[in-house]
């Protein structure tokens, strides 16, 4: 099964979360690893980086429907 690409604009949530994370960047660090910028969909204050690998994880997040 093909891994799909993360893109701006969406929406992740964490198993048995209620909250929803938006990404709104993506960057690669200075060893290549490729990061998103995510922000939780009810408080854009609220910000945080997390690999994309970590973002692909379907134990750590889910892609809602777009």
């Amino acid at each position: 099964m093909a891994r799909r690409e993360i893109e701006t604009g969406q929406r992740f949530q964490q198993p048995g979360a209620r909250s929803v994370w938006v990404v709104v960047g993506l960057l690669d660090d200075a060893e290549g690893i490729q990061h998103a910028r995510i922000r939780r969909d009810d408080d854009e204050t609220s910000v945080k980086m997390i690999s994309v690998s970590a973002l692909k994880d379907g134990r750590l997040y889910r892609l809602l429907d777009e």
